[in-house]
């Protein structure tokens, strides 16, 4: 009489399991499977930086001291339009910069180049500088002094010894703006155009770019406007900042700007 081992796998039915294992087995890292969903997701985030949303590094003085030397800033591309990934081609506008808006925009004598700048006037707009108080459309963007919060310029990369801190109101908006003292003035004047010229109207499809370090900014007022199709977003906040104190020798964070909003 033969008997029978409980549980016992015959020859066929271990083949078959050692079949099936080999059938479940985990692909490796470089297998293609793998590969191709991590181009995909490269692919994903590199759409979504061109199209949504990307930080910018800020590497000069012009906009202090409302952004400064060493922030890392977060452009917002679906504040304006919406492109096509990867190209500069627009599947459809929602809205233009309005007087106010920092934006990140193409260098206009060099599109290789992204400058970061507040616009201050608009398609159709007439402006002007008229000792140092900007007019737009002759209307004048009140400004007071503000050195009493000097405290605040502690950390620029520009010379805070030589600069004057104004917050000035464009079109309702406060914002800062620094001025040097009229002795370290060697390259601007306290009106623009020069005297006697007439303002400059901002063409069509346009607009117009200028600096809060007002006199340590190379902007609209020395290149010209800045076209629509060459903004590529507008400046939301802050996502974190680094610098180097002067006389010290390793750079320091500035945690008190960290997710700062931009105005």
């Amino acid at each position: 009489m033969s008997s029978t081992t409980p549980n016992a796998a015959s020859p066929a039915s271990q083949g078959l399991d050692k079949s099936s294992q080999v059938k479940d087995a985990k692909p490796g890292f470089f297998s293609f499977d793998n590969l191709k969903s991590l181009g995909i997701l490269i692919l994903a985030i590199f759409a979504l930086r061109w199209s949504v949303a990307s930080p910018y590094h800020v590497p000069t003085a012009s906009m202090e001291p409302t952004i400064k030397v060493g922030d890392r800033l977060l452009a917002f591309k679906l504040a304006y339009n919406l492109k096509v990934p990867f190209t500069d081609i627009t599947i459809t506008d929602w809205g233009t910069p309005k007087r106010g808006d920092i934006i990140v925009f193409k260098y206009p004598r060099d599109p290789d180049i992204d400058y970061v700048k507040r616009v201050v006037a608009v398609a159709g707009d007439e402006v002007k500088i008229v000792d140092d108080i900007l007019y737009v459309n002759d209307q004048p963007q009140p400004r007071v002094d503000a050195n009493s919060e000097r405290a605040f310029l502690d950390d620029i990369e520009d010379q805070k010894e030589i600069k004057l801190l104004f917050k000035e109101t464009l079109f309702g908006l406060d914002h800062w703006v620094m001025q040097n003292i009229p002795s370290a003035r060697r390259f601007t004047r306290s009106s623009w155009p020069p005297p006697g010229s007439a303002p400059y109207k901002v063409p069509e499809n346009s607009v117009f770019c200028v600096g809060d370090n007002r006199d340590n900014s190379t902007d609209s007022r020395v290149w010209g406007q800045v076209p629509l199709e060459y903004v590529r977003g507008k400046a939301l906040f802050v996502i974190w900042s680094v610098y180097t104190p002067r006389d010290a020798n390793w750079p320091a964070f500035r945690f008190d700007r960290f997710g700062k909003w931009l105005y």
